[in-house]
């Protein structure tokens, strides 16, 4: 009788890790690190918690997350997705209320789970040429630099885009907005907050439920009308010394004040100014509720 060596191999068995070791964020973490194409976007969207964004010198956009330094809660029922649509890539942070987070939007409903966890903040590097989305339903959102194209938005924060190369889009719920040297159009919104817009192109919109707007565009080089509107606050706009428009402003003419020659009819209403500078053309519509409207050359 043979016998035959028995060899014993010891089982290897991989285990994966869990959602909590996975996305465990108490110190910041890599989520993404990959090349996007120039003219492609990319998207942060969380629920809670800041984004920083920043112009990075190679060709791969870097995004690191780490557990908020504003908030002591736990994040370890938040995880992170990472989502690619063609050449497009969009980066979620995905709480136990989250129904959706894609290209298109983000969306919750109120959870249990929400109220133990605490917040996500986001560190970008994004690489020239790149278009972004940098949203947030609570926190603050700074962009410096970056961009060529920008939409960046909070639910309740101060929103804050510097020396984007293309169409800037900026809003939050409760809060500040600040754009500086835009190099494209500038769409602001705030439901409570101050506004204040350089571009060396525009055209430029704002509207804030509450608050002052200030708005400065060093050259009017595409068309389009402009409307800037507060519900409390004065209104302050500079604009090109060779400036045509029909301006339409619901003030008082004794609250009124332009640099511009402009050209009154004959009949107007006391708490409406309507006229046209130079040849007219674009429409300009300025509203406060209560305040001052100022019309400045550059």
């Amino acid at each position: 009788m043979k016998l035959r060596a028995l060899l014993f191999v010891p089982l290897i068995v991989y285990v994966p890790t869990t959602a909590k070791g996975q996305d465990d964020l108490s110190s910041p973490r890599q989520v993404f690190n990959g090349e996007i194409a120039a003219g492609s976007w990319l998207r942060i969207r969380s629920n809670h918690g800041d984004i920083q964004v920043r112009e990075g010198s190679g060709r791969n956009a870097v995004v690191t997350a780490v557990r908020g330094s504003r908030s002591g809660r736990p994040v370890d029922e938040v995880r992170i997705e990472v989502k690619r649509d063609g050449s497009n890539v969009t980066v979620c942070a995905i709480y136990p209320s989250t129904t959706r987070c894609d290209a298109n939007g983000y969306s919750s409903s109120w959870s249990r789970g929400d109220s133990r966890q605490g917040s996500i903040d986001f560190s970008v590097t994004l690489p020239r040429g790149v278009r972004l989305v940098a949203a947030t339903g609570n926190g603050d959102v700074e962009v410096r630099n970056a961009g060529a194209e920008v939409k960046a938005s909070s639910g309740n924060g101060e929103v804050s885009v510097l020396g984007a190369n293309g169409r800037v889009a900026a809003s939050t719920g409760n809060g500040d907005v600040e754009v500086d040297q835009a190099r494209g159009e500038v769409d602001v919104s705030s439901g409570n907050g101050d506004i204040a817009v350089g571009t060396t192109m525009g055209p430029v919109s704002a509207t804030t439920g509450n608050g002052r707007i200030k708005v400065r565009m060093t050259s009017l080089t595409a068309p389009g009308d402009m409307e800037f509107s507060t519900g409390n606050g004065s209104v302050d706009i500079t604009l090109p010394g060779n400036l045509s428009a029909d301006i339409v402003a619901n003030v008082s003419l004794r609250n009124f004040e332009t640099d511009f020659p402009i050209q009154l009819p004959g009949r107007f209403s006391g708490n409406r100014v309507e006229g046209k500078i130079g040849g007219g053309g674009r429409r300009i519509r300025i509203s406060t509720g209560n305040g001052r409207v100022s019309l400045r050359k550059t």
